[in-house]
């Protein structure tokens, strides 16, 4: 029998009658978003293919579910991880995932658990001195969002998770603020300061790693400011010209951080 699969997530679809237009999509949601690529990049734009990532075996279902769907995320976005697609890479049936994941929330909320406890191999104890303790975590967390894009949707929002290790990263900024001067309700205004400014910036990561058609897209931009005069007359923009945003992050990243901790470590604003 022939296997037919969606062509926008690639999930088995049900085997239904011949009859009418060949079945193409598994959902309302892919089908809608297949739809939104057309119109944001053409009819021409092809589909995101998943790749064949290996069923996980052994240890803790949950577990194995929460890393597949991180290996899931980080090869097509948060797009590309529903509890159908879960079920079908995982090769467990759908109503016996509910048994480890109680739905789609709880899932995105033990990704972002699993990652924020994942410590960089090699990583050395923190320094004593609080700036450079704060340099260190906020490019950490800096490193997590350039290693995993949608983990920003997940942390960025007024209901973000706070399982234990997202706990945690935050204990970790407070506590080097408070060891500057900052009482406990002033060092959480500072984190937040701080975190804003990271995830503020995390924005301009490309969210999409299948995403192509970003350059074309700057290029673009950058000839037709150019050529209508807009960058006669700013220098900034000029020179902005000059450089690619997706290699130039990490160096603009750098420079806004040394100004904020500038302005934060003066001491508590009174």
């Amino acid at each position: 029998m022939l296997d037919v699969r969606c062509v926008e997530c690639d999930a088995e679809l049900p085997v239904g009658a011949a009859r009418g237009r060949p079945r193409r999509y598994c959902s309302r949601r892919c089908q809608a978003r297949a739809y939104r690529r057309r119109r944001e990049h053409g009819p021409t734009s092809t589909p995101r293919r998943l790749p064949d990532l290996p069923t996980p075996t052994g240890g803790d279902p949950r577990h194995r579910l929460v890393t597949l769907a991180v290996e899931l995320a980080d090869a097509g976005g948060l797009d590309a991880v529903s509890m159908r697609v879960l079920a079908q890479r995982s090769g467990m049936p759908a109503h016996a995932l509910y048994r480890h994941v109680r739905n789609r929330a709880d899932l995105l909320a033990a990704m972002a658990e699993q990652i924020t406890a994942t410590r960089p191999p090699g990583t050395a104890s923190p320094p004593g001195d609080p700036r450079q303790r704060l340099e260190r975590l906020a490019g950490d967390e800096w490193a997590m969002y350039r290693r995993h894009p949608w983990l920003l949707a997940v942390l960025a929002t007024d209901r973000p998770p706070t399982g234990p290790a997202v706990l945690a990263m935050v204990d970790r900024v407070v506590a080097a603020f408070t060891s500057a001067g900052y009482d406990p309700a002033e060092a959480f205004r500072a984190y937040l300061a701080l975190s804003g400014y990271v995830q503020g910036m995390a924005l301009l990561i490309p969210r999409d790693p299948a995403d192509t058609t970003y350059h074309a897209w700057w290029s673009a931009t950058r000839t037709r400011l150019e050529r209508t005069g807009r960058t006669r007359e700013r220098q900034w923009l000029a020179a902005a010209g000059q450089t690619r945003p997706d290699t130039a992050l990490d160096t603009w990243f750098q420079f806004g951080l040394r100004g904020l901790l500038d302005g934060l470590l003066r001491g508590p604003a009174g």
